[in-house]
């Protein structure tokens, strides 16, 4: 034992195991088998330290102290990871409810307004068909007033000449008359002659012998002339009688002249005021509608748009929840392998610690015989633990 090549030796394979340390193996034997096993490399490992240092159930303890504080410090940090991973997912989670919630908002009003928009692009539809049916009418109704008011003109004009014509033949035959101061037979004579050169003197004449037979009760004049059918009374008189006839008959007939052209000119000014207004209204109608069809087109376009967002976001929900509950699961079991770790840990230490296991040490191992360089120690804990690591995986 004095030289430095008989200070080393390896630790016994056939290591005798006290009562105590029996005891400290069937308790390793019911945790996890991967941390038992490393646990009890740990427990062999003062058969790895060099003399002079501290007592191996020390070292032993401070190593496993050292595992347990790792142990659970990294047991905080998942657990601090899957907090702050959580926190993401439940604000993740509200804002795409939020979203969703929008979505679904967003979709209603969109599907109302292009409801509303298409009805209002169908009735002003119809309204502007109206609109064309009615100016179609008052178009035909301005045509037929004007053909109307044509003929009624032309009528006018001829019964105005018929008229203005017999008030000059009178005026010249009571002049003619006047001047020669003839009355009678020859009065009638000259008339007669007149009705055959001037122009209106004929319904003058056809006028006077109408009056002269109803005055004298025949059925007519018979003879070769009327001459001398006036004798018994003035030929001037009457024509002067007719003369303010026919002058009245002709201002009657001017003033209902007039008073048709003033209805009829009322009459196509409303008419064109009221086309003018309704092509105003069709053209306004017609742009409002056009543009009612094109925001339903566009609405349309958002809804699309909208519907695809609202489902690319409830599945990112759904995906999100369900990785989150994969996650839950995979963090769960791994809390619980740690727990059972630091369980496992504890007791170790518990036993470890324990006066028995001291003195069980102290009885069957000389310390001064075991003593092994740092890096054989290191190495051997290492393969044992990932010894350990292997089994555990395989056995999961």
């Amino acid at each position: 034992r004095g030289s430095t090549s008989s200070s080393r030796y390896p630790c016994p394979l056939n290591f005798p195991t006290p009562p105590t340390m029996q005891t400290m193996a069937a308790t390793l034997r019911r945790q996890p088998s991967g941390l038992a096993l490393l646990l009890v490399a740990a427990v062999a490992w003062p058969c790895l330290l060099t003399a002079g240092q501290s007592t191996p159930t020390q070292k032993v303890l401070e190593m496993m102290a050292d595992l347990k504080a790792k142990g659970q410090k990294m047991m905080e940090e998942e657990q601090k990871t899957f907090d702050k991973y959580a926190e993401w997912v439940d604000d993740e989670t509200k804002r795409l409810g939020y979203q969703i919630e929008d979505g679904a908002s967003k979709i209603d009003e969109l599907v109302a307004f292009i409801s509303k928009a298409e009805q209002d692009a169908v009735d002003l539809g119809h309204e502007v068909a109206k609109l064309d049916k009615e100016i179609t009418s008052l178009e035909t109704q301005r045509a037929d007033a004007k053909t109307i008011r044509d003929e009624q003109h032309a009528e006018y004009l001829k019964v105005s000449k018929d008229y203005g014509e017999s008030v000059d033949a009178l005026k010249r035959a009571i002049d003619t008359l006047q001047a020669q101061d003839s009355d009678g037979p020859a009065a009638g004579a000259l008339l007669q002659q007149m009705s055959e050169s001037v122009p209106g003197m004929s319904r003058v004449y056809a006028t006077l012998l109408q009056q002269e037979t109803a005055r004298r009760g025949s059925s007519g004049l018979r003879g070769e002339g009327p001459a001398y059918e006036f004798q018994s009374g003035g030929i001037i008189p009457v024509l002067e009688g007719l003369l303010v006839k026919f002058k009245k008959e002709l201002a009657d007939t001017n003033e209902d002249e007039s008073n048709r052209a003033h209805h009829y000119g009322m009459a196509m000014l409303h008419i064109k005021n009221t086309i003018a207004k309704d092509k105003s209204d069709k053209s306004d109608k017609a742009a409002l509608r056009g543009k009612k069809m094109a925001a339903s087109a566009k609405a349309k376009g958002e809804l699309a748009e909208t519907k695809k967002s609202k489902a690319e976001d409830e599945k990112l929900k759904e995906e999100i929840g369900a990785t989150l509950s994969a996650k839950s699961q995979v963090f769960k079991a791994n809390q619980k392998v740690r727990a059972e770790e630091l369980e496992a840990i504890a007791k170790a230490i518990e036993i470890i610690s324990s006066p028995e296991v001291s003195d069980s040490y102290s009885k069957h191992i000389n310390l001064q015989q075991v003593t092994a360089p740092s890096s054989t120690k290191a190495i051997s804990f290492l393969q044992a633990g990932r010894s350990a690591r292997r089994m555990a995986a395989r056995q999961q």
